[in-house]
């Protein structure tokens, strides 16, 4: 898989409808980077879209079909008028759902790709934002971040690929998540701000019943 050198200008010219709580991040953008499909993939899900920047440039940039699962609606209305703005309502399509029900609502391993951008602070770690939808977005809990993983295998066909980006203090907790649903880490990459400084974001590539072989990329720069 080349994808060469990270840029975040991976995402230029994509559209968004924001709030002031909720606007893209480095890590959407890294997320995008690390997703550039095989040729196998026509459709993904998204857990947790936000305002759609990912689902859009996945669209835009690689011709796929993208669902969005979002649990809150003001977001949800946001990323509508986003596909709209980008032209890809014809592509991309948002629900509004918890991550936890997806079952009632979706046949399992439906997916070619499921992605997701987690949560990036623990609950209970530092000031809490006052805004109601920053604190959804950004905030959560391990038992939160278990159940996006188990939503991921559900929804994922056999064999599929997944994409998680999220912060490095969490990584030996999500990779545990991931083997307990047949998940396999096949390739992970760390972002820096530089390159003398930790990293502040990972990501991990894999499949569904994958093989044990695991890549670590190149390390990227630019928080």
């Amino acid at each position: 898989m080349n994808l060469g050198r990270f840029s975040s200008e991976i995402l230029r010219g994509i559209k968004t409808a924001d709030t002031p709580y909720h606007k893209p991040t480095h890590a959407s953008a890294f997320l995008v980077w690390y997703s550039k499909p095989t040729s196998d993939v026509k459709t993904v899900v998204e857990l947790g879209s936000g305002t759609g920047i990912v689902a859009f440039a996945l669209a835009k940039l690689y011709n796929l079909t993208v669902e969005g699962i979002e649990i809150q609606s003001e977001l949800v209305e946001l990323a509508n008028l986003g596909a709209k703005l980008n032209e890809v309502d014809d592509k991309v399509k948002f629900r509004n759902l918890d991550v936890r029900d997806v079952k009632y609502f979706y046949k399992p391993e439906t997916f070619d790709m499921v992605v997701s951008n987690f949560p990036f602070h623990l609950s209970g770690k530092g000031k809490e934002s006052p805004s109601k939808i920053r604190r959804l977005s950004r905030t959560t809990d391990l038992e939160t971040i278990k159940s996006f993983t188990q939503s991921a295998s559900y929804l994922l066909k056999n064999r599929g690929t997944f994409v998680f980006v999220f912060s490095p203090n969490i990584l030996t907790t999500v990779l545990s998540y991931l083997s307990e649903v047949n998940l396999t880490v096949q390739r992970m990459c760390f972002l820096h701000g530089t390159p003398e400084k930790e990293a502040k974001l990972v990501v991990v590539r894999g499949k569904k019943n994958g093989g044990q072989n695991l890549i670590i990329d190149p390390p990227q720069w630019g928080v």
